[in-house]
Formats: C-alpha cells, structure tokens, sequence
C-alpha cells in the first residue's frame, strides 16, 4: 500500500483547479488529517461518520478501497491561498449504464466553514463529473439539520427530491435526510457555460 501511496505523490499536485480551492490525490500524509477529522465530534456531527472511533489502519483501508475502485473517483481538497488541506470530495458507486454516481463532500478544517467553499467545492466537482465523466445524475444526501449543507448544494444547481423521515441517530436524536440531485440536462442549460468559464482545469491548460 505504501507504494501505491507514494506513486500518487509524485503525480500532479493540481488534478482539478477552482478559483479558491484545486482537488488531488490522497497522499499518505493525509492520513493525519482524516484521522483528525472523522474522530472530531464537531465535523461528524450530522454524519454517520464519528459513531464509532476510527484508527489509522481503518482509514487507510477504506482509502485504499476507496481509490482503487473503478467506481470511485476521490480528490482531497486544497485552499489556493494557504495550500491548507481543508477536506475531501469524491464521486462514488458510478454507474457504468445508467451514469449516475453519488457526490460526498466533508470540509473537515473548521477555519473554512461558512465561507462559501462548499459551494465552489460542489460546483467543481460536479462540473467534471458532466464535462469529464459523462454523467448523467448527480445526487446527494444531507441531514435535515445541515443548513448550511444544503443551501451550498442549492446554490450550485442542485433539486431537492425527498425526504427520508428520522434516517440517521445522532446526538440522541433521530434526523431526517434531504435528497438531492441534478440532472445532466439541467446543468447544461443552466450552469454549463457559467462553471466552464469560471473553473481552469489543468489538463486543458497543457
């Protein structure tokens, strides 16, 4: 595993650039971040994430599940400013005829919440899962709580489809989750052009 680690490091740092933030790949480094993260009370608050403790070998597995899928594709995320690793996004469990796959997102730097990178952050990856992956659904779920959440997928496109009434136990109560989606035909007419003038991809640069 430690190969695969360090082969990642030596690929190109900027996968996928934002105006705030770019995407790349895991690095063993960030195991300490994660680590971090998914045992911090505060940034698992909502999530099913953070019910039990997660130690570095289970990260690492899930991780190495994670990436080496070829139904997954998964980026930590990185502030352009102060090169801080501030989360983690991905596509999972794409589907190869029906083309749709589930957004995930975790901000797990707290110095960066409520400023408007979830948004950015929603908005990058779901342009390359329509421009570079060929998507033609991407949906979402958030807790019912999690306002903030939910209004950084609205503004990056995304339609509320339902609800799943008391779906998650935390904090000794149940939560309901929000559905989310956006379809390809929709992104297109409404968000295509804005996101591909705002976002520089690096590997259209070269």
């Amino acid at each position: 595993m430690r190969k695969i680690f360090n082969k990642l490091k030596n690929m190109q740092h900027n996968f996928l650039e934002g105006q705030r933030v770019f995407f790349r790949p895991y690095y063993e480094d960030d195991l300490n971040f994660i680590f971090e993260w998914f045992n911090d009370p505060v940034v698992t608050h909502y999530m099913f994430t953070g019910q039990k403790p997660k130690t570095k070998d289970s990260i690492r597995e899930t991780i190495m599940q994670d990436i080496l899928s070829e139904r997954n594709v998964v980026f930590m995320i990185v502030d352009k400013n102060s090169s801080e690793t501030i989360g983690t996004v991905g596509l999972y469990d794409i589907h190869s005829t029906a083309l749709k796959a589930e957004m995930r997102i975790i901000i797990g730097n707290k110095e960066y919440w409520g400023k408007g990178y979830g948004t950015e952050i929603t908005e990058l990856i779901t342009y390359y899962g329509f421009d570079r992956l060929n998507l033609n659904r991407i949906y979402l779920g958030v807790t019912g709580e999690n306002k903030g959440g939910a209004r950084a997928y609205q503004k990056a496109g995304y339609i509320f489809e339902g609800i799943l009434k008391q779906d998650i136990y935390r904090n000794s109560q149940y939560y309901d989750s929000i559905r989310m989606a956006i379809l390809r035909k929709e992104y297109y007419e409404k968000y295509y052009i804005i996101h591909k003038n705002k976002f520089s991809i690096t590997y259209e640069k070269k």
